[in-house]
């Protein structure tokens, strides 16, 4: 070791310990016993689930353990959260990710935490509207209001290319009935509240997604005024504490809240149960996500998206930037002190730095220690040369990045086993772009968060692209192990694991198991074709046979026998054409697939039976503009539109005419298909789970096996693809088909 790195892990130990030492004399003045302050919090709307966390810190004391005595105010159209906080009626406050409106209008607002990870903004239209996506929307009447995150929702329509003049705005005014009447076609709403309370008037409803088109904003965030959060940082902190602990209290615990939340007041008057609030929390466990982040986490970078997002859009300008706006917690505070504590020892760092310099002893040391050092050198250079050996047995590639000077070095044999040249190895890209796109956020995050500090080391297994093109699997290991004045990560080693042979086994032993559970309950369902279906009919035969043995039987009675010995045989037939057909409708693997027409087949089934079509007097509608081929094999198709079209005319409610409904969506790596009626409908509370089941009929009044809806779910999964369905009784039902796109040979 030279001199000049013995001065510098002797002066940095130095300044360590007087560094701690000023703190400690600075910290251990007399505190004062703890103060209650009095806060109001102003929330967003009225009480419900939304706010259940700041109802849990109240009611388990954890705002009193904090020294808050806190006034929860109930919000409503004539108290918006943002101008009551800023006109001093409320100190802290509730709303939406469209407060940055107000930052950008120079309003001194400051987010302090992200309860809502993802917003719970959406268009909702009745699902009988045939408005599925934000294209639909053209040329109709919403109801919207301005502060209830409309720049969020005109963002969808600009990134679809829809012009605002296109889009007929109506005032919100919260009344469900103008969406149900036709007043309008529809509403913006919360997607915890709206579509459950419209649902239990009897109407399904189809929500359209900002996220689904790729804009994924914040939703509820805590607020306080730039004064407060710059004169009273450690108030503003306790206050977030006390209210974050809330809510994990509050979603581990919901039925509590629940039960909690129905003795505020107006809260019954309403007409809120505590299964509306089950139902909203359970929604908001989708936004919130409370198993994968952390309660309050938010992403500086989140914030710059969305409001680069207002700048594409014309709210926002060009020189407008986040800062000010996000609250800076202890841990980046107390960078800035050290900082200033850094230049206040600078002098005493000095003069320990020319003592040191005069300590000119240290070159004896050096010199008597010259040899042992050259043979602790030639051990190392062994012992790295066995290492490497390991390294390389192991399939290992170790990585260093510089942060400062944003160089990296990979292990030049890991790269050549990837396929690429280690001089030209991500020369003009990043790493990210040969991560796997379905990895590629997660991966990001988790660099975005060692680079920022927030994590010091991680472990993740991911795909990367070799330089032939096929994917490998790698577990990589990473660690900062310097950070810069900034809290920022300076240096970061890592390793790189090639697990690709592992997942490989991994994926194919959970195909089989897979595999090894369906055929499993098949024997199940066969077992029991085989004991209550085959059985009866066999004992029946052996007594009646053994009864026409006997020589003194009159005409008549052995008639009889006969009869029933027939009947008999017929339910056998019947069994055995049933085993038949499901085992065919299990052999998806084993069927020729081809690029189908679906109205040309669909055509070819309505003429075989335009018996049945036309005495029902249906009206059958179809819409494959969108798509209107799939690779399927035709003779599973035939079997599903045929299964499906007698179902419904079957099943006809004598009430209305009967509509039936085909159209086609383009959904990532499915074709899907909706095929919809208005007939009688099933109560999907009572029968849900019995629906695609071996023999299961819901109408016992009408004919019918109970098989056709087993066998078409056998033949679509079968072939990699699924089925869903959603009916409502008097009203009709909905089955959506899944078809999994791309062509089988």
């Amino acid at each position: 070791m030279t001199l000049i790195k013995q001065v510098k892990i002797k002066l940095r130990r130095f300044l360590i310990i007087a560094g701690i030492s000023c703190y400690c004399l600075v910290g251990s003045a007399p505190v004062n016993a703890q103060e209650t302050n009095t806060i109001r919090l102003q929330l967003k709307w009225h009480h419900q689930f939304q706010f259940a966390g700041y109802y849990a810190a109240e009611k388990k004391g954890f705002f009193k353990e904090a020294g808050f005595n806190v006034d929860l105010l109930e919000g409503n159209t004539e108290n918006p959260p943002v101008q009551n906080v800023l006109n001093g009626t409320a100190e802290f406050g509730v709303t939406g990710a469209d407060i940055i409106n107000h930052h950008i209008a120079k309003k001194p607002v400051v987010v302090i935490s992200a309860i809502f990870q993802h917003s719970p903004y959406v268009f909702l239209t009745l699902a009988d509207s045939k408005i599925n996506t934000a294209t639909d929307l053209a040329g109709k009447r919403i109801m919207a209001s301005e502060d209830q995150g409309w720049p969020l929702l005109k963002a969808l329509f600009i990134r679809e290319g829809i012009p605002m003049n296109k889009i007929k705005i109506v005032a919100h005014n919260w009344n469900h009935q103008d969406l149900i009447s036709g007043k309008v076609d529809a509403i913006t709403a919360y997607s915890t509240v709206e579509p459950n309370q419209i649902r239990k008037l009897g109407y399904n409803v189809t929500l359209i997604r900002p996220i689904d088109y790729g804009i994924d904003f914040y939703g509820d965030v805590l607020f306080t005024t730039r004064s407060i959060a710059n004169d009273e940082p450690e108030k503003v902190e306790k206050f977030n504490a006390a209210c974050l602990k809330g809510w994990v209290y509050a979603m581990s615990h919901p039925s509590e809240m629940a039960d909690y939340i129905l003795t505020l007041p107006g809260v019954k008057q309403r007409g809120v149960s505590k299964e509306d609030l089950l139902n909203e929390a359970e929604e908001m466990q989708k936004l919130i996500l409370p198993d994968l982040v952390e309660m309050g986490h938010m992403n500086p970078g989140r914030w710059q998206s969305m409001l680069d997002v207002y700048k594409q859009i014309g709210i926002a300008q060009k020189t407008d930037s986040i800062n000010g706006f996000l609250f800076a917690d202890a841990s980046v505070r107390k960078v800035l002190y050290f900082d200033v504590l850094l230049y206040v020892l600078g002098i005493a760092a000095s003069l320990f730095v020319i003592a040191l310099i005069w300590n000119w002893q240290l070159r004896k040391i050096v010199h008597k220690k010259t040899t042992a050092l050259q043979k602790e050198i030639t051990f190392r250079k062994g012992t790295e040369q066995r290492l490497e050996l390991a390294i390389q047995a192991a399939g290992l590639g170790i990585w260093e990045w510089d942060l400062v000077s944003n160089k990296t070095s990979y292990d030049s044999n890991w790269v050549r086993a990837l396929g690429y040249d280690p001089d030209e190895f991500l020369k003009n890209s990043s790493w990210l772009d040969i991560v796997h796109e379905e990895d590629h956020d997660t991966v990001r995050e988790i660099i975005t968060g060692q680079v920022d500090g927030r994590y010091t080391s991680n472990s993740l297994a991911y795909r990367i692209k070799t330089k032939q093109g096929p994917w490998k699997w790698i577990l990589s290991f990473s660690k900062v192990v310097s950070f810069q004045e900034d809290g920022k990560a300076a240096n970061m080693i890592g390793t790189h694991l090639d697990i690709d042979f592992i997942k490989e086994k991994e994926i194919e032993l959970q195909e089989i198991t897979n595999e090894l559970r369906k055929t499993n309950s098949e024997l199940e369902k066969f077992a029991y074709i085989t004991s209550h279906n085959l059985r009866a009919p066999v004992v029946n035969l052996m007594s009646l046979t053994e009864m026409q043995s006997e020589e003194a039987l009159s005409p008549e009675l052995n008639e009889e026998i006969t009869h029933k010995i027939h009947y008999c045989v017929k339910q056998l037939d019947s069994t055995l054409s049933d085993l038949i057909e499901i085992v065919a409708s299990k052999s998806g693997n084993h069927v020729h697939r081809e690029s189908l027409d679906i109205e040309t087949e669909l055509n070819l089934i309505i003429r075989s039976i335009e018996k049945q079509v036309t005495e029902s007097g249906a009206q059958i509608e179809i819409n494959f503009s969108e798509i209107n081929t799939i690779y399927f094999p035709k003779r599973f198709l035939h079997s599903i539109l045929l299964n499906l079209l007698t179902n419904a005319v079957k099943y006809g409610s004598d009430k209305r005419k009967l509509i039936i409904s085909l159209k086609t969506r383009v959904q990532k790596d499915y074709t899907v298909l909706y095929f919809s009626d208005n007939g009688l409908g099933m109560d999907m509370t009572k029968f849900g789970s019995k629906i695609f089941g071996l023999y299961q009929r819901f109408h016992n009044k009408i004919e019918g096996k109970g098989l056709g809806l087993y066998i078409i779910k056998s033949q679509i999964e079968s072939l990699d693809g699924k089925i869903e369905v959603d009916s409502m009784p008097d009203v009709g039902t909905t089955f959506k088909i899944s078809f999994k796109n791309g062509v089988i040979s």
